[in-house]
């Protein structure tokens, strides 16, 4: 090739794109003087001549239809086809599906030539679409240009499949409800303010959710928004200011501004809604233009329909508990056997600020492994639901894992918040699964638990640790009577988990398989406490549900031991709430006592641990 002959091809065919409207004025005088100077200013413009040395002219590219048919048709499919298929949608302006028509017409006119042009100068996929993987942009542009171009190197978002995209139109004579931000004063000091709202579902009777679609109103204030089913109640009532999710809600549907995701609609069937149902609408509001006397009554529009046909779920595959230390990188993987049928519709990664790289794989019941999806350059404002169509048998396994790269002087642990992390893909299934989490442990349940020292860590504590083991037990929660406990340092050395009842959501409670391990301190002063312990929690059903999850409890600060229980507001972590602690003393043990909220259950932790002897 001549001299930049790759970016003056380019350059040519964009001002010969750009000359388009005009190709056809002046297509009746290819021989006259008019059509010669347009010609000759386009050749210019490349810096180059239509001979100059005396070569030959340049062979016109022609792409093989046998490596359309065998290797390039699926990727233009499965990445372009959403919106150039064989009826162009969502502003396309044609379709990529047939071979002769991509190589009909004027050679840098044709549509094989502008899709080199695109990919290559890496303006389609267009803002706010995920990029495929770089190892089939560039067999794309290898087939487009016989191997004379390459394709622009991936930046941001790239994932191996395509994302969602509902029908312009909803279905016909589906009802419509609103759930609207109700003029919502964005003053122009708001930066990045996170605002919810608790909605009761607008039902009388079961309806399935059809298809859920953005309501635009502010744009000029409005970032992205977030609808969530608030599963377990744990969202405060009405509007409330808030960050994160509500502990155990469901990732329902989400917007950002882009040409992509306005709306999500499912193909036949829906979600079932029903009255009583409450919803989280969160909005991210940002007045960076600082525009005066703003108000925002932007939301969520449903589509509902008779509770027909195919009913999904959402199901939450991936590691429930993880640590990520600091200032370093750090993975975690999860995996879900299936004990029944299950059909994959679609399905939305979920990580938070520090998270790099997402990937799941599907390990088959005889053995063989397909990849599912993968997501690298992760964005957090990016976050959109894939096409993963897939389905599983009993037996078969999901893999999860995420990967996480940590800048802070702090650990990042998983919860809620957006300053914690997660690690799920929300994935709409069929049917509906009994649990809506599934986590089960890679390479079987662990037989001990490693202690790191948390932030609120005693002071000089001794490097050996030793084991705590317990497990999960049901049956009436003994009441801790208080007591006075001799300052010192005291080693964990039991931990267990007690519930009313072995049933919950997910199935009995199997004790024998279940398991509790700890490691850790406690240190008493005397009017202080510190405590700092590593679990790791295994839990069991009798229906074949599992999880697992590293945890952690770092706190300290003073408290008033004069009976139990106790009321403490510790100092370190800087911003930890009020805890309230049950405690008992015999002699030199102590059992300290709380309660916590799994899945709409109480389980009441109980931790016992033993002075240790002074030294001399």
């Amino acid at each position: 090739m001549s001299f930049h002959q790759g970016a003056l091809k380019r350059l040519v065919s964009s001002v010969l794109l750009e000359l388009r409207p005009l190709y056809a004025r002046f297509s009746r005088m290819r021989n006259s003087k008019t059509f010669l100077f347009l010609v000759l200013v386009i050749v210019a413009m490349a810096g180059c001549d239509s001979g100059g040395n005396g070569a030959p002219p340049e062979a016109i590219c022609e792409p093989d239809m046998e490596a359309w048919a065998s290797t390039v048709a699926p990727i233009v499919d499965r990445h372009c086809g959403a919106c150039h298929g064989e009826a162009p949608e969502f502003g396309a302006p044609s379709a990529l599906v047939d071979h002769a028509a991509l190589l009909a017409g004027e050679a840098g006119m044709r549509q094989v030539d502008l899709m080199v042009n695109r990919v290559a100068d890496g303006t389609m996929p267009p803002v706010g679409m995920p990029r495929p993987p770089q190892e089939e942009m560039q067999a794309l542009v290898d087939w487009a240009s016989c191997g004379e171009e390459s394709a622009a190197p991936p930046a941001g978002l790239v994932s191996s499949a395509p994302i969602v995209l509902a029908p312009e139109n909803p279905p016909a004579g589906l009802e419509e409800v609103e759930l609207l931000a109700p003029e919502f004063p964005v003053g122009v000091d708001i930066q990045d303010h996170y605002q919810c709202w608790t909605f009761e579902a607008p039902v009388t009777e079961d309806k399935f959710i059809r298809r859920m679609q953005v309501v635009i109103d502010e744009s000029r204030v409005l970032h992205h928004l977030v609808l969530l089913r608030d599963t377990e109640g744990t969202a405060p009532d009405g509007a409330h200011e808030c960050i994160g999710m509500p502990e155990g809600s469901d990732y329902l549907f989400a917007w950002a501004p882009s040409p992509t995701q306005g709306a999500f609609q499912f193909p036949e069937g829906g979600l079932r809604i029903r009255p009583g149902d409450r919803y989280v609408m969160q909005i991210h509001y940002n007045n960076g233009s600082r525009v005066p006397d703003v108000r925002d009554s932007s939301g969520v529009r449903l589509y509902l329909g008779p509770p027909a046909g195919p009913e999904y779920g959402m199901l939450a595959l991936g590691p429930l508990g993880f640590a990520i230390p600091p200032r370093s990188s750090a993975s975690s993987e999860s995996a879900c056997t299936m004990t029944e049928p299950m059909t994959i519709l679609s399905g939305a990664p979920h990580m938070h600020e520090i998270g790099s790289a997402f990937e799941q794989r599907i390990e088959r019941a005889d053995g063989t492994v397909e990849p599912f999806i993968s997501l690298t350059g992760w964005s957090f404002e990016t976050q959109l639901f894939y096409d993963t169509p897939a389905v599983l048998e009993p037996g078969d396994a999901m893999y999860t894992r995420c990967t996480w790269d940590n800048p802070t002087d702090a650990t990042v642990r998983s919860g809620p918040y957006t300053g914690d992390e997660m690690c799920f893909n929300f994935a709409y299934v069929t049917p509906p699964p009994a649990s809506r989490y599934c986590d089960e442990e890679v390479g079987g349940v662990p037989d001990d638990v490693s202690y790191a020292a948390g932030e609120c860590a005693p002071m000089d504590v001794p490097a050996e640790t030793t084991l705590a083991v317990g497990t999960f037990t049901a049956g009436d929660i003994p009441t801790l009577n208080g007591g006075s406990a001799t300052p010192g340092i005291y080693a964990l050395t039991g931990a267990e988990q007690l519930l009313e009842s072995p049933e919950l959501p997910v199935g009995n409670i199997d004790s024998e398989a279940s398991s509790v391990l700890g490691r850790g301190w406690l240190e008493i002063g005397e009017d202080t406490l510190a405590l700092d312990i590593s679990l790791y929690t295994h839990l069991a059903t009798d229906s074949g549900f599992s999880m697992g999850r590293d945890s952690a409890i770092s706190y300290s600060g003073p408290w008033d031991a004069t009976e139990s229980p106790a009321r403490t507001t510790p100092s370190c972590p800087a911003d930890a709430g009020a805890q309230t602690v049950d405690f008992q003393v015999d002699g030199d043990t102590i059992v300290l006592g709380y309660r916590v909220n799994f899945a709409g259950v109480d389980i009441y932790p109980r931790f016992t641990f033993t002075r240790m002897a002074e030294e001399g």
